[in-house]
């Protein structure tokens, strides 16, 4: 009986695709807004041939130092409703002329992104798109290290991710954005894993625009960290936004306000 279950459900899901083939229509997507500072990899129900490329730049205050960093993101639908992405970041230090021996951390490209999307559930009832995906990153040292060391890999990292989007009427728009992180390194001591948990509303406007908050929280090893981050997109025509976001975090004496902004080129 399940044998004759399963078989209808493949015979029913190659006639849905077939006919959208033999129709030329697009398999349903909803239009959800997307967070600024913890982007996702693509759209949700992506169709096939989406192209977005993503620059940003930031700037953070530590009682330590000052951080300006920034990122390249090229994402793209190899299918519908599956979406990867390739990604690199960098962080530049510089510390506080009060406390010239404060311990800076060196200069470095992060490291390099590789990342898949698939969008499992598009319901128009519910106004919900549900996705997995999974990212892996290979970090790289400290351009010191690098010269000094002659070694470019720190380790790897493995993300996998659930991504839970609903639509509260026309305008208002939440996220969830959840799973563990594994961190490999060549020190057994660095190895750990850590949690995301990423949550964000939004009020969108037509035409591209919305004002909305995330809040961020991760744990690594010295615990959790959380960092509220307001932000206000602008669409400047049909294929060009910018993204403006400020950082606020939470219970951490350490860490201050900060700043990003995000251009999106949509190709």
């Amino acid at each position: 009986m399940i044998k004759w279950i399963l078989l209808m459900l493949l015979l029913a899901t190659t006639k849905n695709s077939c006919a959208q083939v033999e129709s030329g229509t697009l398999p349903l997507k909803l239009k959800h807004a997307e967070p600024l500072y913890m982007d996702l990899i693509r759209d949700l129900g992506a169709h096939k041939g989406e192209k977005e490329i993503n620059i940003g730049l930031s700037y953070g205050m530590n009682g330590r130092y000052k951080e300006m960093g920034g990122f390249a993101e090229f994402e793209f639908a190899v299918a519908n409703r599956w979406g990867m992405e390739v990604e690199t970041d960098f962080s530049f230090y510089k510390g506080n002329h009060s406390d010239p021996l404060a311990n800076v951390p060196s200069n470095r490209i992060e490291g390099l992104k590789w990342a898949n999307q698939y969008t499992f559930l598009v319901s128009e009832d519910w106004q919900t798109s549900m996705a997995f995906a999974f990212i892996h990153e290979f970090r790289f040292h400290s351009f010191y290290s690098i010269r000094h060391r002659h070694q470019l890999m720190k380790g790897v990292s493995e993300n996998p991710i659930l991504i839970i989007a609903r639509r509260w009427g026309k305008h208002v728009h939440s996220l969830l954005y959840t799973g563990p992180e594994w961190m490999f390194s060549s020190s057994k001591s660095d190895n750990y894993i850590g949690y995301q948990l990423h949550t964000s509303i939004h009020y969108v406007w037509d035409g591209g625009y919305f004002l909305g908050i995330e809040c961020n929280q991760e744990k690594d090893v010295a615990g959790w960290h959380s960092v509220l981050h307001p932000q206000l997109k602008l669409a400047l025509n049909h294929a060009v936004s910018v993204g403006l976001v400020i950082g606020v975090p939470l219970r951490n004496t350490t860490e201050r306000a900060g700043f990003m902004t995000r251009l999106i080129l949509e190709l």
